[in-house]
């Protein structure tokens, strides 16, 4: 009876630690040491061989059974047909029978191929030099131990994946060249890149845990990670540029972690400035020599030099049509770069702009095309169009090259509407015509860079693609808009509104 107690408590002592060790270390190898040595104290085994069929940290164990001289080469157990329990001298290999006469096979692992789990087949086999009785309570015991073996495979298992999986993220994370920072609930850090290391000059090791303020002294970064404010750029004080992105993180943990992400457009930024740099030198270089061959030209077609025959004057007219085209060209590249909304350089001088007046001027003063003399061409005006504090050079430039667009592009004997009107707070200058039409598969390109119609009847007529790119971008240094409605075979309609708002107006608001 005393014999019972001491082994009953001995066993329980013994589970004690090792659930302890299941509880607070990750070393599988000292786990299953300390259950190959409860199996042998419980038994009286002579040997104690743990096998898996996968290469886990146990594998290392099965290489070095205990008391025993058992060979590293021992073939192991095929536990899918030896099937999940507890077995007493099952069919094993003739190397496990010539060590030892007796073994009992404890399997486990195999029921896990039918379930949603992945499988993790191992087994603890105990070796006997003489007869062994399986008693119930020592199965029930070597039951547990089995048990217990189990889950420390697969909490072995589980921190070899999280291990990859760490790794594999860290070197994701290494390889993006963007600043990546991810936070908690509490945005506290939880880890970051290199990227985010070199542009907030930290080391991640210090920086995590830290609060995201800490790292990010800006204020109008944090404002936007807040969700308070939004921001389609941030710059540091290195000249370096950033779009900020913030995404959720879909965890189970309900940690709630976000992502910050900062997609680097420095270069590209870089590039734009050197590009409207280069147009605006080449622009301006282009004038002098257009203006000189304008001047010369015309003193030729006014005869001031001498009389010209019908060929010569002919000669001349076709020069000086050169020359408005390439000068039309040079003002649309210009306008383009100086008026552009997210990177043009172009200051607005805002004064009195009747927008009317605008209008009639230009109908009034084109040269309609003689190829295009049945078009007609009129202005159809509000009474209450009020004067506005705009840039009336962009607003020109925006509205003739509606005009221009209208006239080219409708056919001879059609008809164009130049329209003004005051409605909800909001001038609207519209040109209609009646032309061809525009698909709507066409129609969201129009009003980007050098986005032109692939159209046969359109191929002869001249153009850079940045009349209405121009348009548009005039409206949005107003704080207005611009676009089309149009249909195939009934012709279209280019609106700009201007809103009657803040520095739009001449006198305030109350």
């Amino acid at each position: 009876m005393h014999v019972d107690t001491q082994r009953g408590y001995d066993e329980a002592t013994t589970l004690r630690d090792i659930l302890h060790a299941l509880a607070t270390n990750t070393d599988v190898e000292r786990v299953a040491r300390l259950i190959m040595q409860a199996a042998l104290r419980a038994t009286s085994a002579a040997t104690a061989l743990l096998f898996s069929e996968r290469t886990t940290l146990i594998e290392q164990v099965s290489k070095q059974p205990m008391n025993s001289h058992m060979p590293p080469e021992l073939s192991l157990i095929d536990i899918t047909a030896l099937g999940a329990g507890i077995h007493h001298n099952p069919a094993l290999p003739t190397a496990f029978t010539t060590l030892h006469p007796e073994w009992i096979v404890a399997a486990f692992g195999v029921d896990d191929r039918n379930s949603g789990e992945s499988p993790l087949p191992a087994g603890l086999a105990l070796g006997f030099d003489g007869p062994f009785q399986l008693k119930s309570e020592i199965e029930a015991h070597l039951t547990v131990l089995a048990e217990c073996l189990m889950t420390a495979l697969k909490q072995a298992d589980v921190n070899v994946r999280m291990g990859l999986a760490e790794r594999f993220t860290d070197a994701l994370l290494s390889s993006i060249n963007d600043p990546i920072i991810v936070f908690d609930a509490r945005s506290s850090i939880v880890t970051l890149n290199p990227a985010a290391e070199k542009v907030f000059r930290v080391n991640a090791g210090q920086a995590v845990g830290k609060p995201l303020r800490d790292l990010v002294q800006a204020d109008d970064l944090l404002r936007f990670v807040e969700g308070q404010e939004a921001l389609t750029e941030w710059s540091n004080d290195d000249g370096e540029t950033f779009i900020p992105h913030v995404r959720a993180l879909d965890d189970t943990a309900g940690l709630q972690s976000r992502v910050l992400a900062l997609r680097d457009i420095t270069q590209f930024k870089k590039l734009n400035t050197n590009q409207n740099e280069f147009m605006r030198n080449v622009t301006h270089d282009l004038r002098s020599p257009l203006t000189s061959m304008q001047g010369f030209a015309s003193m030729l077609e006014l005869q001031l030099v001498g009389e010209l025959n019908e060929k010569q004057t002919h000669f001349i007219e076709k020069i000086l049509a050169g020359i408005a085209q390439i000068t039309a060209l040079v003002d649309n590249i210009q306008d383009a770069g100086r008026f552009d909304p997210e990177t043009g350089f172009y200051e607005m001088t805002r004064s009195q702009c009747d927008l009317v007046d605008i209008v009639n001027r230009i109908v009034d003063n084109y040269l309609i095309p003689a190829e295009k003399q049945e078009l007609t061409l009129a202005v159809v005006a509000g009474d209450n169009v009020p004067v506005i504090n705009a840039d009336t050079n962009m607003l020109e430039r925006a509205i003739y090259n509606l005009v221009d667009n209208a006239i080219k592009y409708t056919p001879d004997g059609g008809h164009i509407d130049a329209m003004v009107e005051c409605r909800d707070k909001h001038i609207y200058v519209a040109v209609r015509d009646n032309g061809l039409g525009i698909s709507a598969e066409h129609q969201s390109r129009l009003f980007k860079r050098h986005s032109r119609i692939p159209r046969e009847e359109y191929k002869k007529i001249k153009g850079t693609g940045l009349g209405l790119f121009i348009v548009k971008s005039v409206a949005q240094r107003h704080g207005g808009d611009a676009w089309v409605e149009s249909e195939l075979g009934k012709g279209s309609m280019f609106t700009i509104s201007i809103p009657l708002v803040g520095p739009n107006l001449l006198v305030p608001e109350n």
